[in-house]
């Protein structure tokens, strides 16, 4: 009997340990040096002992880009009791200093709802931008596919086109008058901005131009370089920009390098 409680004990110790183990967080050991962790630290089991979660979106730094359905999104934490924060990163990193706020925070969200639970409220977030925006004309740089010039099949989300450079460089006159750059070195220090708006169905328009000249003298030739482009821009059969695979109306900007 005495060796049947004895095997009791242990397992029952064994299993207590292993519980330890387990519930062990990486938030345990900071570094007393690592100030900046143990107060984030800190400052998040106060918010939490009001009843406070926040969930952390990172914004980026010096390449900012916040959540488009930052407002959505905040609307369903809302009803959840926790709160939305966009976070944007400072580019100058401290030696020995890490953030902990925010982990902690997600930590303690996942805790209480699970892995899954902030990745399907983004997902239901976006699903309600979209449905908000399904008619309205989107910024480019908003949508997950931006429009394309037609014939060009590049798949990357960028504000050139070799298809347009290609076509209007072997079109355009330029203006007498015009003095073209020699030195190759500098050949992209003169482009035009061309701003467009295209709809759902691939048609476009051209909204306005902005002119960089390396030259003073060849800002003269704005107006007639204007009317040039729009002679061979295409105005039909771009491939129109994209949310969640549906198409949207929205504007784009596209650059043209000049001679």
């Amino acid at each position: 009997m005495e060796k049947i409680i004895s095997i009791l004990i242990c397992l029952i110790l064994i299993s207590c340990d292993f519980e330890k183990k387990k519930s062990k967080s990486k938030f345990d050991n900071i570094s007393e040096k690592d100030t900046t962790c143990l107060n984030g630290i800190k400052e998040a089991k106060k918010d939490i002992q009001k009843g406070k979660l926040v969930y952390c979106y990172t914004m980026g730094g010096l390449l900012y880009k916040g959540l488009r359905s930052e407002k959505e999104l905040t609307v369903l934490l809302k009803q959840n009791n926790i709160e939305f924060k966009g976070v944007v990163v400072s580019d100058v990193q401290y030696e020995n200093q890490t953030h902990c706020y925010c982990p902690y925070m997600e930590g303690k969200i996942i805790e209480k709802y699970g892995k899954k639970f902030t990745d399907s409220l983004l997902n239901i977030a976006d699903e309600k931008y979209l449905m908000n925006h399904i008619n309205d004309t989107m910024y480019f740089g908003d949508c997950d596919k931006w429009p394309n010039y037609p014939n060009d099949k590049e798949d990357s989300n960028d504000e050139y086109s070799i298809v347009l450079q290609n076509e209007l460089a072997k079109k355009i006159t330029y203006p007498k008058g015009y003095i073209k750059i020699k030195n190759k070195t500098y050949k992209d220090t003169a482009f035009v901005d061309i701003r467009f708006y295209v709809n759902k169905k691939g048609e476009s328009k051209i909204l306005s131009f902005w002119f960089v000249f390396d030259l003073k003298t060849n800002h003269n030739f704005k107006r007639e370089l204007e009317a040039e482009i729009k002679k061979y821009i295409k105005t039909e059969n771009w491939t129109p920009a994209q949310i969640r695979g549906v198409n949207m109306n929205s504007d784009m900007n596209l650059r043209f390098h000049l001679k």
